[in-house]
């Protein structure tokens, strides 16, 4: 900063021809700074000025009146003029100087890009350092118009000042967009391991937010940190459109990768085993059919559960898991009873059987009904119960001789003499589910 300026001119009251008295006033005017960073506040002062009016113009369409006065100036050069009783006495240069730095384009992490910015009041040859906290990190010099340009590999949004001397930029951030890259490691099986690994650079540029869909249906959503392997869904075989979107820190823009993966239903029958297994029973479970345990072996119980599956979707009642059982037991759909309240339903058309629980299907059940298509349809009462038995298990009787029991064949298809078997695991727990007077309703 220059030191303050002190302009002074003789202002004297002499008539034509005279001699200039010794003692004439000096009138003189001083400024506390004609150069600095902006905003620039200025102090103007007079003295000795024998004139009655003084007047300061700053050259930026604002005035003032008296012998002191201050004014604040905003980046750019402007002449004061000071003025007393109407006669200029003098002038000053003043520079209000300003760096100011341009918001560059959204970069992608690691790629070079320009931050542009400009010198108020222009000069030419200036030199501007770029600023990332107290490190320099690269240099430049303005052209004649005051502008210049930085360029550089951008690794972080800042925040950067740009400085020349004493003056210095507001902070300007660099969006950034961070690179993310995704791969796919583990068997496309349905029930196995199926690993998401993603790499974002750099490493705290966000979170990682995972939406996968299966046909048209949202099967997850989960936020996760990059890095880390996270197991996508396989529960169903199936095509899988997943989205890793990044949710930015600040400074950082969104980025996001979308991929599909194909997950294979495996081929189940009796006497398979393992984790696929294990996953069909739980799946089972979950979609409310009848089954005794999760052992990981496909048996007798699996069997007619997934008999049971075959028989709502239409298919044919093979008792393997091929891919369209696998894709019919996907379906969140259950059963829409045709009464409301507590009761049992049968379907003699379906082979199966409904518990109904405030007018929603909680169990499904596979039955057998009477070879000849002898078992009566309508609408009937429990009338009688009678535990244990050898042949008909745990009777429920709903009208004369004709009862829900279990049984130790249960075909997929109508067997019996006229009574509704049930499988022998789940005819203990059906007992338990039909109090008398439970309404059975039987139809095709």
């Amino acid at each position: 900063m220059r030191l303050p300026v002190l302009l002074a001119i003789a202002l004297v009251a002499v008539p034509v021809g005279a001699a200039t008295p010794a003692h004439a006033a000096i009138c003189s005017a001083s400024a506390s700074a004609v150069s600095g960073p902006a905003p620039l506040p200025v102090t103007f002062t007079a003295d000795g000025c024998s004139g009655s009016a003084y007047h300061w113009d700053f050259g930026d369409s604002q005035a003032a009146d008296g012998a002191t006065v201050t004014h604040t100036f905003t980046p750019g050069a402007f002449t004061v003029t000071f003025s007393v009783d109407g006669s200029v006495v003098t002038t000053f240069a003043i520079e209000s100087q300003a760096l100011q730095l341009d918001l560059p384009a959204v970069t992608q992490y690691g790629e070079t890009s320009s931050i542009a910015g400009r010198l108020l009041p222009a000069k030419n040859a200036v030199d501007v350092d770029l600023l990332l906290g107290d490190n320099v990190v690269t240099h430049t010099q303005t052209v004649a118009d005051g502008s210049f340009v930085f360029n550089l590999r951008l690794e972080t949004p800042g925040p950067y000042i740009a400085r020349s001397g004493a003056v210095v930029s507001d902070p300007t951030i660099a969006p950034i967009q961070p690179r993310l890259t995704t791969s796919l490691k583990g068997e496309r099986i349905v029930g196995q391991s199926l690993l998401l690994y993603s790499r974002l650079q750099p490493a705290g540029a966000g979170t990682l937010r995972l939406v996968a869909v299966r046909r048209g249906h949202r099967v997850m959503t989960r936020a996760f940190s990059a890095g880390d392997p996270f197991r996508l869904p396989t529960s169903l075989g199936g095509t899988y459109t997943a989205w890793v979107a990044v949710v930015p820190s600040d400074g950082y823009q969104p980025a996001g990768d979308e991929f599909h993966f194909e997950v294979t239903a495996p081929p189940l029958r009796v006497g398979s085993r393992g984790p696929s297994v294990r996953l069909l029973e739980r799946e089972l479970v979950a979609h409310h059919f009848a089954l005794p345990r999760t052992d990981s072996i496909f048996g007798a119980d699996t069997l007619e559960a997934v008999y049971a599956v075959q028989k709502l979707a239409g298919l044919p009642r093979t008792g393997s898991m091929s891919a369209a059982t696998w894709l019919a037991l996907g379906r969140d759909k259950l059963p829409r009873p045709r009464l409301r309240g507590n009761y049992i339903e049968v379907d003699k058309t379906k082979q199966v059987l409904y518990v109904v629980r405030n007018s929603k299907v909680t169990l499904i059940v596979p039955v057998s009904t009477g070879a000849t298509g002898n078992t009566p349809v309508g609408l009937f009462h429990v009338y009688s119960k009678v535990p244990g038995g050898a042949v008909m298990y745990y009777s429920n009787y709903f009208t004369g001789a004709f009862a829900i029991h279990g049984y130790v064949v249960v075909p997929p298809y109508p067997a019996s003499h006229g009574c509704v078997r049930v499988p022998m695991w789940v005819a203990i727990r059906l007992y338990s589910l039909i109090p008398p007077y439970t309404r059975v309703l039987i139809h095709y």
